[in-house]
């Protein structure tokens, strides 16, 4: 006699003798795809997410376009973060300190233009682009080819700044409000190189106003900013 008893996946095959002996078999079928008991709530969670797995697997073997954009971006970047590493090297920042020179720059520079409401996509990037211009312009203003690497390991965030927007206006503020020659500026730019921080539009306008409201004249304010901030 042979008796069968399903118990979700385990089939029992009971089989009795000739001498009323019983003996029992047990063996296990696996479950048809996308079946869901209901008495097992654990088991019924594992098998879905097997099957969502392999869902997401097949997804991406059917669809080798989208790993391959993703691949020639990021060797994209690679390449762009090497160019990058190469150039500070040659203005003289050491491979030490290259990494975290790009890391605070980087930041600094999405900081800088999301202020200015641009959106960072692929027409907005930090690139060796960006970098040359800060350096360049930096030269241009007196600041010593020997000096640029010191500048910029201390002060890290310049190389994130806007030309025309922030660093600019910054030496044109100096040199016709507070009568300091661009010479004499870079020199104190790269004996402290934080300087380069301040907006003229905003806080350095503001102290210098302060300073001389509260009865400073001019030399006394410029020491005050050059030997302070």
């Amino acid at each position: 006699t042979h008796t069968h008893t399903h118990y979700y996946y385990t089939t029992t095959t009971k089989t009795t003798t000739m001498f009323g002996r019983a003996t029992f078999q047990r063996s296990f079928t696996p479950p048809p795809p996308f079946v869901v008991f209901k008495n097992n709530n654990a088991f019924n969670r594992k098998q879905m997410m097997r099957t969502k797995t392999k869902t997401i697997i097949i997804e991406s073997r059917i669809r080798p376009g989208r790993q391959v954009e993703q691949r020639k971006f990021r060797m994209e970047r690679e390449k762009e973060s090497i160019g990058i590493y190469e150039y500070l090297e040659t203005i003289g920042v050491a491979k030490s300190a290259a990494l975290r020179v790009m890391s605070q720059a980087t930041m600094q520079f999405e900081a800088e233009r999301a202020k200015m409401g641009m959106t960072l996509d692929g027409s907005v990037k930090f690139d060796e682009n960006e970098v040359r211009k800060v350096v360049e312009f930096l030269q241009s203003r007196d600041i010593r080819e020997q000096q640029l690497g010191g500048l910029i390991t201390n002060f890290p965030s310049v190389l994130a700044y806007d030309v025309e927007t922030r660093l600019e206006p910054l030496f044109v503020y100096v040199e016709k409000e507070l009568g300091i020659t661009g010479t004499d500026f870079a020199k104190e730019v790269q004996r402290r190189p934080s300087l380069l921080g301040l907006r003229a539009d905003e806080n350095l306008a503001k102290m210098v106003g302060y300073l001389e409201s509260t009865g400073s004249t001019r030399e006394e304010v410029v020491e005050y900013l050059m030997k302070t901030l």
